[in-house]
């Protein structure tokens, strides 16, 4: 038995901190259902491809161990099945810009209400309110921001 065995995880974060938690608790036995837009998680088509087809080694590391599911988010339809899901769900991984969620249909107010023992986990470079909130946050901006990639490497 793993630690996290029993958890169930809606992972609906892109690009790489958000699924990359998501995978860490996949990891330790959790059960991800990694929710894709119908075009697909761009980490699919990110960086390095096998030579011959196939989704990228970006998507090998940050898919596995979940299972996927397609799901329209701006269709009524799309949208009544997470909110199915996330009743389902111990905890929500999500990393859009602040108010996003909301404008979905996805308030988490409204999530807790349904389900009180879900956790929404918001990953955002800047936090959810504030000055710099509905600015895109990167790892990289983060340590320009900070002062961190001043201090490590070559000028």
């Amino acid at each position: 038995m793993q630690a996290l065995e029993g958890v169930r995880v809606v992972d609906m974060a892109t690009v790489l901190a958000g699924p990359q938690t998501a995978r860490y608790l996949a990891d330790f036995g959790a059960d991800v259902i990694k929710v894709e837009a119908p075009a697909g998680d761009g980490t699919r088509r990110m960086g390095w491809r096998p030579p011959d087809g196939g989704d990228a080694y970006m998507w090998k590391l940050l898919g596995r161990g979940k299972r996927c599911a397609v799901l329209d988010l701006k269709t009524d339809t799309g949208l009544d099945a997470m909110r199915r899901l996330v009743d389902t769900a111990d905890v929500l991984i999500e990393n859009l810009r602040p108010g996003t969620l909301e404008r979905l249909g996805l308030d988490p107010a409204d999530l807790l209400a349904s389900n009180p023992r879900l956790v929404v986990l918001r990953v955002s470079g800047f936090g959810q309110d504030g000055p710099y909130a509905q600015r895109p946050g990167f790892a990289t901006l983060a340590e320009a921001m900070s002062g961190f990639a001043a201090i490590n490497g070559g000028a």
